[in-house]
């Protein structure tokens, strides 16, 4: 059973001139489902659509603010590395993301009790200069970052009903 939420045409079509503000009035939607559901069950009636698109935001927020080690520290490793975010990225046009996915998922893996380990403010700043490998990669996502949301706002916009129900 897939939960998808009714948003209102004249929503997304005033959305439309920027890619973020667009896939924003999905995801807002998609927090207030899950924000009324604590016990996260509710996440389990997503569609693996509503994943990717929640997981692309995570990834665009965390690594934007603080980078891989961040998106780990806080929890997103493994939504986002041990799904097939990559492949589903690829499968709906996007190039650049998903090759510096599976590249940091290789790091992630080299890592990942490190990375996953509870730290004090002082050991997770640490990370940054004990962990390295993300730095290239991180530069490289920030240059592709915008064309490639773009991209699949594209996606969405032609797949809208795997996204929402359109009032």
């Amino acid at each position: 059973m897939e939960t998808l939420p009714k948003i209102n045409s004249r929503e997304l079509e005033q959305a439309d001139t920027d890619p973020w503000e667009y896939l924003f009035v999905l995801i807002e939607k998609y927090h207030e489902i899950i924000s009324g559901d604590p016990g996260g069950e509710i996440m389990k009636e997503f569609s693996d659509s509503q994943h990717t698109l929640l997981a692309y935001n995570y990834l665009y927020g965390q690594v934007c603010n603080g980078g891989f080690i961040q998106l780990i520290q806080n929890g997103y490793g493994g939504y986002i590395f041990n799904n097939p975010l990559a492949e589903t990225l690829r499968s709906w046009g996007l190039e650049k993301v998903p090759d510096i996915l599976d590249e940091a998922k290789v790091i992630y893996e080299k890592h990942k009790t490190k990375l996953e380990k509870e730290t004090s403010l002082e050991e997770f700043s640490e990370l940054y200069t004990e962990i390295t490998d993300f730095d290239s990669l991180e530069s490289r996502f920030f240059e592709v970052m915008d064309n490639e949301t773009g991209i699949l706002q594209r996606y969405v916009k032609n797949h809208i009903t795997g996204f929402a129900v359109i009032v």
